[in-house]
């Protein structure tokens, strides 16, 4: 009876060994054919935890960058609009200048000033340039056109009102984040490129005063359109500043997910040339195991009988 007990432990133990090699040998084999090692968080938990946070990260990563991608393109739409806006007042300062001259007469002054309404009227379109299916310069109110267009003669060049219906001027604008907790305004609002630059109100004057036949007001007006073309040209140094920001938080972004990746595939992936090795002697050992069983069962059942 005590032969029999003696048996059928050494046939279960074997058994069971001969099962792990196997299972050791797959494992080898699926981790080689899938270049993954780490598949369930049962089979590490400490570095199943890390991939979790490196996943977090990555798609965090991927929509911050997804983010400075819609910032460059928003900056430069309107590096776009203030390059049209420079030239508008370029031309508005040629045509200031031509009729504030002696030989200039209210003729003249009223075809150059129906030049200049147009240049008022490309001016408004530009404010109210459409980007992504909203309002470039519309600032926290995006989804309506912040200038009128056409301008009215006299009164707010805003389109927007309060709940009151009066006129205010387009204010905020959306800020994108670019990092964690690094937050900027890709943009600005028709407030500050079209009215706090003086442009509007400085077109509008001119062509007053060309109407007006009036070539002292039209001398002083043109001055007035050379500082709101360098309060222009502010705005786009403010404006290369910021794109140089979000492409320097790309770079960021780039190097920091390709850190990430490379502490992923340290956790994850198979190491081929070690898992080959590693097969070859669980393989071996599998064999040899084989025999040896094989060996040890006849020789128990012998003894047996």
């Amino acid at each position: 009876m005590s032969v029999r007990v003696t048996n059928n432990i050494i046939t279960a133990r074997s058994r069971l060994h001969l099962q792990q090699g196997l299972q050791h040998v797959d494992r080898l084999r699926d981790d080689i054919a899938t270049g993954v090692r780490l598949r369930t968080l049962s089979d590490n938990a400490t570095s199943g935890s890390e991939l979790v946070r490196i996943g977090g990260s990555m798609r965090a990563i991927t929509q911050f960058r997804r983010n400075a991608t819609m910032g460059i393109a928003r900056a430069e739409a309107e590096e776009n609009a203030l390059n049209q806006l420079t030239n508008v007042l370029t031309r508005a300062v040629e045509l200031g200048i031509s009729q504030s001259s002696a030989t200039a007469n209210a003729s003249s002054r009223l075809i150059t000033k129906h030049e200049v309404d147009q240049l008022i009227s490309l001016t408004t379109s530009l404010g109210n340039t459409r980007f992504a299916g909203q309002f470039l310069f519309g600032g926290n109110r995006g989804s309506e056109p912040p200038l009128h267009s056409p301008i009215p003669v006299s009164g707010s060049a805003s389109a927007l009102t309060d709940v009151s219906g009066n006129p205010v001027n387009p204010s905020g604008s959306p800020s994108l984040e670019i990092g964690d907790g690094r937050f900027i305004v890709p943009n600005h609002n028709a407030t500050e490129v079209f009215l706090d630059t003086d442009t509007l109100a400085a077109l509008r004057a001119l062509s007053d005063a060309l109407g007006a036949n009036d070539p002292n007001a039209i001398r002083l007006v043109t001055g007035r359109l050379n500082a709101a073309n360098d309060n222009v040209q502010a705005l786009v140094g403010t404006l290369g500043a910021r794109v140089n920001e979000m492409q320097d938080a790309k770079n960021s972004l780039d190097a920091l997910e390709l850190t990430l990746q490379t502490y992923r595939a340290d956790l994850r992936d198979t190491e081929i040339d070690k898992a080959m090795v590693d097969l070859v002697g669980k393989q071996t050992l599998y064999q040899a195991a084989m025999s040896a069983t094989s060996r040890i069962l006849g020789l128990s059942l012998a003894n047996y009988l």
